[in-house]
């Protein structure tokens, strides 16, 4: 399952460890979001690593997309190699 990840983390250290950690699972899209591809059964093991690693410091946004929504998907603009369209 495709899913879009944003976060808005002010501290620096935090910031950089939870997007390593995005980087392991997907690509960045954006500076502070990041589509990630998890198998369903792990998605909670994802969302309690998310929860352990941003704890307080700032908020994380992780939206589900479903195969029809994944397969609408289009770019606008740029054909930068940093955007991707599934």
């Amino acid at each position: 399952m495709t899913c879009i990840v944003a976060y808005d983390i002010e501290e620096n250290r935090t910031r950089n460890r939870l997007a390593r950690y995005l980087l392991t699972m997907g690509v960045r899209l954006q500076e502070s979001v990041f589509a990630i591809e998890v198998e369903r059964h792990r998605f909670p093991q994802v969302r309690n690593s998310l929860h352990r690693i941003a704890g307080k410091q700032g908020k994380v946004a992780v939206f589900r997309l479903c195969e029809g929504c994944r397969q609408k998907a289009v770019q606008i603009g740029d054909n930068s190699a940093r955007f991707y369209v599934f």
